[in-house]
């Protein structure tokens, strides 16, 4: 229970990848308290089980690229105090781990095609998408690094250049108190911009996308189907409304993704995620007729509609209204009863959405069907 917990509870923050450069931020602080090897002795040991714990929590799927890449970075520099020739100057420390994930950071992002290629030739027989994605997360990690730590190298740089030997003060600041508090910051401006991303996400309906048999396969946002267009099967709700003999149809809002300002259904909506047809229509029914829980739509078919621009499984579901002063609602944008008539008139003229035209016959014999039985 207390795993399961520990792994619920901490997942939005470990997917943040540039905590992967926490052991780092901790070895320049000891280094501030201790002598410089010990503070690598234990960062090594930190970073080495803090890699282990993320890939117990949540394997390859967070980015822990960058705790790798420290965990090697924090090695390197632990053998580099066996070897008194390249051995690291004394306050230096901070500084020259910068370095050091600068480079590792630039490496990742500028050549992480051919790291892929390396990866995919130690390992051609499968193809690890985790991998793929850590390294991909851990590539635009590493661009705000990058963002925050070539200033201040830069600077530093410049300072050792031309102003050494560099005074208490300078010194305290450039080579003591700036590099962990870039590392620190780096991690909390992902974590805001993680958590900002994560609340905005919680507010956009997730959609089912389908195989060929129906059945769901994964998800994506809503908003997303405008981009990809035609490539995902989504399932989608389009309820019609016939009242008298009429239908009643509205033109669609112009926020719609699919045929804004046709005339279409009065209602339609995705399927949510993990949401049952029943459930959908209940949820648009509350949309647009609150105050109105005795409604009750008929199914009448499920058929695949697919162009250029959509891919589609619509459950079409038929409301009758006797009263057609409930239809009198501000939700409906320019919404009016149309007569078989009218609507034959204005059929494949680009004046009614493309559903619309496809449904209109079956449409047609439920208005007849509803006036015979009057």
């Amino acid at each position: 229970m207390g795993i399961s917990f520990i792994k619920k509870a901490s997942g939005l923050f470990i997917i943040n990848g540039t905590i992967g450069i926490l052991p780092i931020a901790v070895c320049m602080l000891l280094s501030e308290f201790l002598p410089d090897p010990t503070a690598i002795y234990i960062s090594i040991i930190t970073s080495i089980c803090f890699s282990a714990l993320l890939y117990f929590l949540i394997g390859f799927g967070g980015s822990p690229i960058l705790s790798s890449a420290s965990t090697l970075l924090l090695i390197l520099l632990g053998i580099s105090t066996f070897i008194p020739a390249i051995s690291i100057p004394k306050g230096m420390l901070p500084f020259y781990a910068e370095i050091g994930v600068i480079i590792f950071v630039s490496i990742l992002l500028y050549e992480r095609r051919k790291i892929k290629k390396l990866i995919l030739r130690v390992n051609s027989s499968r193809y690890d998408e985790n991998v793929m994605h850590s390294i991909n997360s851990g590539a635009i990690y590493s661009r705000l690094i990058q963002l925050l730590c070539i200033p201040h190298f830069i600077i530093t740089s410049l300072f050792i250049i031309f102003g050494s030997p560099l005074g208490p003060r300078t010194s305290l600041i450039l080579l003591h108190i700036l590099p962990p508090t870039i590392f620190i910051s780096a991690i909390i401006i992902s974590q805001i911009g993680l958590s900002m991303l994560y609340s905005l996400a919680r507010r956009v309906d997730n959609i089912p996308v389908l195989n060929e048999k129906g059945e769901v396969i994964d998800k994506k946002y809503s908003f997303e189907a405008y981009y990809y267009k035609n490539r995902y099967l989504n399932p989608v709700i389009r309820i019609a409304v016939i009242s008298n003999g009429m239908m009643f149809l509205c033109r669609r809002p112009e926020k719609f993704n699919y045929n804004p300002g046709k005339i279409d259904l009065p209602m339609e909506t995705y399927l949510q995620y993990e949401e049952k047809p029943e459930d959908g229509v209940k949820r648009i029914l509350r949309k647009y007729f609150p105050e109105n829980e005795e409604l009750d739509p008929r199914f009448s078919i499920k058929y695949r509609f697919k162009n250029e621009e959509t891919n589609r499984l619509i459950y079409l579901y038929i409301l009758y209204v006797e009263d057609d002063s409930q239809l009198c609602n501000p939700r409906f944008q320019d919404g009016k009863l149309w007569t078989i008539q009218q609507i034959e008139s204005n059929l494949n003229k680009g004046y009614f959405g493309d559903c619309f035209e496809d449904e209109y016959e079956q449409l047609k014999d439920a208005v007849l069907f509803s006036e015979e039985f009057k």
